[in-house]
Protein backbone atom coordinates (compact mmCIF):
# COMPACT_ATOMS: atom_id res chain seq x y z
CA UNK A 1 0.00 0.00 0.00
CA UNK A 2 1.21 3.27 -0.89
CA UNK A 3 2.58 5.86 1.43
CA UNK A 4 0.35 8.97 1.69
CA UNK A 5 2.81 12.11 0.18
CA UNK A 6 3.57 15.02 2.61
CA UNK A 7 1.25 17.12 0.30
CA UNK A 8 -1.37 14.62 -0.12
CA UNK A 9 -1.57 14.74 3.89
CA UNK A 10 -1.83 18.78 3.69
CA UNK A 11 -4.66 18.59 0.83
CA UNK A 12 -6.49 16.13 3.09
CA UNK A 13 -6.61 18.51 6.00
CA UNK A 14 -7.59 21.70 4.41
CA UNK A 15 -9.35 23.00 7.53
CA UNK A 16 -6.53 22.70 9.88
CA UNK A 17 -4.00 24.21 7.63
CA UNK A 18 -6.18 27.33 6.85
CA UNK A 19 -6.33 27.13 10.92
CA UNK A 20 -3.12 27.39 11.46
CA UNK A 21 -2.62 29.65 8.46
CA UNK A 22 -4.81 32.18 10.21
CA UNK A 23 -2.94 32.12 13.35
CA UNK A 24 0.34 33.22 11.39
CA UNK A 25 -1.58 36.15 9.39
CA UNK A 26 -2.40 37.50 13.00
CA UNK A 27 0.87 37.40 14.34
CA UNK A 28 2.45 38.85 11.06
CA UNK A 29 -0.32 41.97 11.42
CA UNK A 30 0.74 42.37 15.27
CA UNK A 31 4.16 42.06 14.57
CA UNK A 32 5.14 43.20 11.13
CA UNK A 33 1.97 45.40 10.23
CA UNK A 34 4.02 47.29 7.43
CA UNK A 35 6.39 46.21 5.53
CA UNK A 36 7.18 47.99 1.81
CA UNK A 37 5.62 51.27 1.54
CA UNK A 38 2.84 50.90 4.22
CA UNK A 39 1.31 47.50 2.51
CA UNK A 40 0.23 45.42 4.72
CA UNK A 41 1.14 41.36 4.35
CA UNK A 42 -1.82 40.70 5.71
CA UNK A 43 -4.42 42.30 3.68
CA UNK A 44 -2.44 39.97 1.00
CA UNK A 45 -2.71 36.80 3.48
CA UNK A 46 -6.00 37.15 3.89
CA UNK A 47 -7.08 37.12 0.60
CA UNK A 48 -5.27 34.24 -0.41
CA UNK A 49 -6.67 32.53 2.60
CA UNK A 50 -10.34 33.25 2.77
CA UNK A 51 -10.34 32.27 -1.33
CA UNK A 52 -8.64 29.04 -0.32
CA UNK A 53 -11.33 28.44 2.31
CA UNK A 54 -14.35 29.19 -0.29
CA UNK A 55 -12.54 26.38 -2.41
CA UNK A 56 -12.26 23.48 -0.42
CA UNK A 57 -16.30 24.14 -0.11
CA UNK A 58 -17.46 23.89 -3.64
CA UNK A 59 -18.69 21.19 -4.75
CA UNK A 60 -20.92 22.18 -7.63
CA UNK A 61 -20.31 24.17 -10.72
CA UNK A 62 -23.03 27.01 -10.01
CA UNK A 63 -21.88 27.27 -6.37
CA UNK A 64 -18.40 27.77 -7.99
CA UNK A 65 -18.74 30.39 -10.51
CA UNK A 66 -21.04 32.55 -7.99
CA UNK A 67 -18.03 32.01 -5.46
CA UNK A 68 -15.35 32.93 -7.94
CA UNK A 69 -17.49 36.23 -9.02
CA UNK A 70 -17.86 37.31 -5.39
CA UNK A 71 -13.96 36.20 -4.33
CA UNK A 72 -12.31 38.09 -7.52
CA UNK A 73 -14.18 41.30 -6.52
CA UNK A 74 -13.63 41.29 -3.10
CA UNK A 75 -10.07 40.28 -2.91
CA UNK A 76 -9.22 42.98 -5.87
CA UNK A 77 -11.36 45.53 -4.50
CA UNK A 78 -9.48 44.71 -0.96
CA UNK A 79 -6.05 44.81 -2.51
CA UNK A 80 -6.50 48.00 -4.79
CA UNK A 81 -7.40 49.84 -1.32
CA UNK A 82 -4.34 49.45 0.23
CA UNK A 83 -2.42 51.32 -1.85
CA UNK A 84 -5.07 53.81 -3.12
CA UNK A 85 -6.01 57.10 -1.24
CA UNK A 86 -9.11 56.48 0.90
CA UNK A 87 -12.68 57.82 -0.48
CA UNK A 88 -16.12 56.93 1.20
CA UNK A 89 -17.09 55.32 -2.40
CA UNK A 90 -14.55 52.83 -2.39
CA UNK A 91 -14.57 52.05 1.60
CA UNK A 92 -18.42 51.67 0.66
CA UNK A 93 -17.56 49.14 -2.26
CA UNK A 94 -14.92 47.52 -0.55
CA UNK A 95 -17.22 46.98 2.77
CA UNK A 96 -19.80 45.44 0.34
CA UNK A 97 -17.80 43.40 -1.68
CA UNK A 98 -16.05 41.73 1.58
CA UNK A 99 -19.33 41.24 3.88
CA UNK A 100 -20.98 39.26 0.83
CA UNK A 101 -18.01 37.74 0.15
CA UNK A 102 -17.78 36.59 3.95
CA UNK A 103 -21.05 36.05 4.28
CA UNK A 104 -20.97 33.05 1.73
CA UNK A 105 -17.71 31.72 2.68
CA UNK A 106 -19.33 31.12 6.32
CA UNK A 107 -22.31 30.16 4.59
CA UNK A 108 -20.16 27.28 2.16
CA UNK A 109 -18.12 26.58 5.23
CA UNK A 110 -20.88 25.14 7.61
CA UNK A 111 -23.06 23.55 4.30
CA UNK A 112 -19.52 21.54 3.95
CA UNK A 113 -18.52 20.57 7.71
CA UNK A 114 -22.82 20.02 8.09
CA UNK A 115 -23.11 18.15 5.02
CA UNK A 116 -20.05 16.81 3.93
CA UNK A 117 -18.10 13.34 5.25
CA UNK A 118 -15.00 15.14 6.08
CA UNK A 119 -13.36 13.17 9.08
CA UNK A 120 -14.77 14.66 12.41
CA UNK A 121 -11.19 16.21 13.39
CA UNK A 122 -11.37 18.54 10.33
CA UNK A 123 -15.15 19.29 10.69
CA UNK A 124 -14.20 20.93 14.09
CA UNK A 125 -11.60 23.04 12.40
CA UNK A 126 -13.79 23.73 9.72
CA UNK A 127 -15.97 25.32 12.53
CA UNK A 128 -13.48 27.66 13.89
CA UNK A 129 -12.28 28.54 10.51
CA UNK A 130 -15.99 29.86 10.10
CA UNK A 131 -16.04 31.00 13.70
CA UNK A 132 -12.77 33.17 12.92
CA UNK A 133 -14.82 34.81 9.76
CA UNK A 134 -18.24 35.50 11.61
CA UNK A 135 -15.76 37.70 13.61
CA UNK A 136 -14.06 39.17 10.55
CA UNK A 137 -17.43 39.74 9.01
CA UNK A 138 -19.01 41.64 11.96
CA UNK A 139 -15.55 43.43 12.42
CA UNK A 140 -16.48 45.02 8.33
CA UNK A 141 -20.29 45.84 9.69
CA UNK A 142 -18.91 47.82 12.84
CA UNK A 143 -16.22 49.88 10.62
CA UNK A 144 -18.68 50.95 8.11
CA UNK A 145 -21.28 52.21 10.67
CA UNK A 146 -18.83 54.37 12.42
CA UNK A 147 -17.09 55.37 9.13
CA UNK A 148 -20.52 56.17 7.25
CA UNK A 149 -21.86 59.14 9.49
CA UNK A 150 -18.90 60.81 11.12
CA UNK A 151 -20.88 63.63 13.06
CA UNK A 152 -22.85 60.62 14.19
CA UNK A 153 -20.60 58.05 16.21
CA UNK A 154 -21.96 54.81 16.48
CA UNK A 155 -19.42 53.99 19.14
CA UNK A 156 -17.71 55.33 22.27
CA UNK A 157 -14.16 54.52 22.65
CA UNK A 158 -12.53 55.54 25.80
CA UNK A 159 -9.57 56.88 23.47
CA UNK A 160 -11.50 59.13 21.00
CA UNK A 161 -8.10 59.56 19.40
CA UNK A 162 -7.88 56.55 17.55
CA UNK A 163 -11.15 57.04 16.02
CA UNK A 164 -10.77 60.82 15.52
CA UNK A 165 -7.27 59.79 13.71
CA UNK A 166 -8.77 57.54 11.51
CA UNK A 167 -9.01 58.77 7.93
CA UNK A 168 -10.92 55.59 6.36
CA UNK A 169 -12.74 52.96 7.11
CA UNK A 170 -10.20 50.31 6.30
CA UNK A 171 -7.66 52.06 9.43
CA UNK A 172 -10.67 51.30 11.46
CA UNK A 173 -10.69 47.46 10.75
CA UNK A 174 -8.25 46.88 13.02
CA UNK A 175 -9.81 48.86 15.82
CA UNK A 176 -13.08 46.81 15.50
CA UNK A 177 -11.42 43.19 14.58
CA UNK A 178 -10.51 43.74 18.48
CA UNK A 179 -13.62 45.05 19.47
CA UNK A 180 -15.75 42.22 17.45
CA UNK A 181 -13.69 39.24 18.63
CA UNK A 182 -13.61 40.78 22.25
CA UNK A 183 -17.96 40.57 21.50
CA UNK A 184 -17.87 37.42 19.82
CA UNK A 185 -16.87 35.83 22.88
CA UNK A 186 -18.25 38.06 25.02
CA UNK A 187 -15.60 39.22 27.28
CA UNK A 188 -16.52 42.72 26.75
CA UNK A 189 -13.79 44.92 28.62
CA UNK A 190 -15.46 47.63 27.92
CA UNK A 191 -13.32 50.27 25.93
CA UNK A 192 -15.42 50.46 22.69
CA UNK A 193 -19.70 50.71 23.66
CA UNK A 194 -22.13 50.27 21.08
CA UNK A 195 -24.07 53.68 21.25
CA UNK A 196 -26.71 53.75 17.78
CA UNK A 197 -29.53 51.31 17.79
CA UNK A 198 -27.99 50.07 14.65
CA UNK A 199 -24.64 49.13 16.51
CA UNK A 200 -26.14 47.95 19.41
CA UNK A 201 -28.23 45.47 17.69
CA UNK A 202 -25.24 44.01 15.76
CA UNK A 203 -23.59 43.86 18.99
CA UNK A 204 -25.80 41.67 20.97
CA UNK A 205 -26.36 39.74 17.65
CA UNK A 206 -22.56 39.16 17.44
CA UNK A 207 -22.81 37.50 21.14
CA UNK A 208 -25.70 35.51 20.45
CA UNK A 209 -24.19 33.89 17.66
CA UNK A 210 -21.19 33.43 19.38
CA UNK A 211 -22.16 31.43 22.43
CA UNK A 212 -25.07 29.83 20.15
CA UNK A 213 -22.22 28.41 17.81
CA UNK A 214 -19.64 27.44 20.62
CA UNK A 215 -22.50 25.67 22.59
CA UNK A 216 -24.48 24.02 19.90
CA UNK A 217 -22.11 23.37 16.31
CA UNK A 218 -18.27 23.14 17.84
CA UNK A 219 -19.52 21.60 21.23
CA UNK A 220 -21.37 18.85 18.92
CA UNK A 221 -18.13 17.86 16.40
CA UNK A 222 -16.12 17.26 19.75
CA UNK A 223 -18.57 15.25 21.43
CA UNK A 224 -19.10 13.33 18.34
CA UNK A 225 -15.14 13.31 17.85
CA UNK A 226 -14.98 11.77 21.20
CA UNK A 227 -17.92 9.33 21.31
CA UNK A 228 -15.81 7.61 17.95
CA UNK A 229 -12.64 7.60 19.69
CA UNK A 230 -14.23 5.94 22.42
CA UNK A 231 -16.07 3.29 20.24
CA UNK A 232 -12.82 2.83 18.28
CA UNK A 233 -10.73 1.93 22.02
CA UNK A 234 -13.53 -0.34 22.62
CA UNK A 235 -13.57 -2.30 19.53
Amino acid sequence: MKTPSRVDRLRGHPYRNIFAALVVVVLVEALVPDLIGGFRAGDLMIAVLILAALITTLHTQRRARVGLVLGVFAIAARLVATVQPDNPVQNAAVLFLSALFFGYLVWNILRDISTGDRPTAERIFGALCAYVFIGVLFALLYAHLEYRDPSISAFAVSNDAIVESAASETSLLSLFIYYSFVTLTTLGYGDITPVSDAARTLAWMEALIGQLYLAVMVAGFVADHISKGAQRDSS
